[in-house]
């Protein structure tokens, strides 16, 4: 009698374990999910970094342009503090940017040539952090009969994006 009951302990303590592991796996699947829906995305949150990142090099480009009395090309200089002092920048990159009349970095009307723009503002390749930003060109003339509504998509494949009116110099955030 004691064998029986020392198994049916046995039993009920093995069922008690594993209902208490299952409701444990139960809510951690629910808290992840939860959390995993509510979240920003990682790849938005980096790209309109990067967003805020492009509209500052224009504006610092344009402002640029303005004080060296309107080049076709101006000088743009990358700094970085100096690894033992955190008050002090030097100079890490210097890289052309071509000017549009206006005083807003231009290239050619495609998609190559708002990569280059890319390349010109932000001097970082479009593969950044980890996913590729495809750059797209849309012509204004073909949009909505305006060449200056001609403009630069920055996108993911997941959808967000960032625009560049290349005539303007406005940078818009979806």
């Amino acid at each position: 009698m004691q064998k029986n009951q020392a198994t049916e302990e046995r039993n009920r303590s093995v069922f008690f374990n594993l209902s208490v592991i299952v409701i444990f796996v139960a809510l951690m699947l629910s808290f992840i999910l939860y959390f995993y829906k509510t979240s920003p995305s990682i790849k938005r949150v980096n790209l309109d970094n990067l967003a805020n990142s492009f509209a500052t090099s224009v504006n610092s480009a344009h402002w640029q342009w303005q004080a060296q009395g309107r080049p076709e090309i101006i000088i743009m200089s990358t700094f970085a503090p100096r690894l033992d002092d955190e008050k002090t920048l030097v100079e890490v990159d210097k890289h052309p940017v071509f000017m549009s009349a206006n005083g807003w970095p231009k290239a050619a009307q495609s998609g190559k040539g708002c990569e280059d723009i890319w390349n010109m503002v932000l001097n970082i390749p479009l593969d950044s952090d980890g996913f590729r930003v495809i750059a797209e060109f849309y012509d204004g003339v073909r949009l909505s009969g305006d060449v200056e509504q001609s403009r630069c998509r920055y996108r993911l494949s997941s959808g967000s994006y960032f625009e560049y009116k290349v005539f303007t110099g406005e940078v818009i955030k979806n």
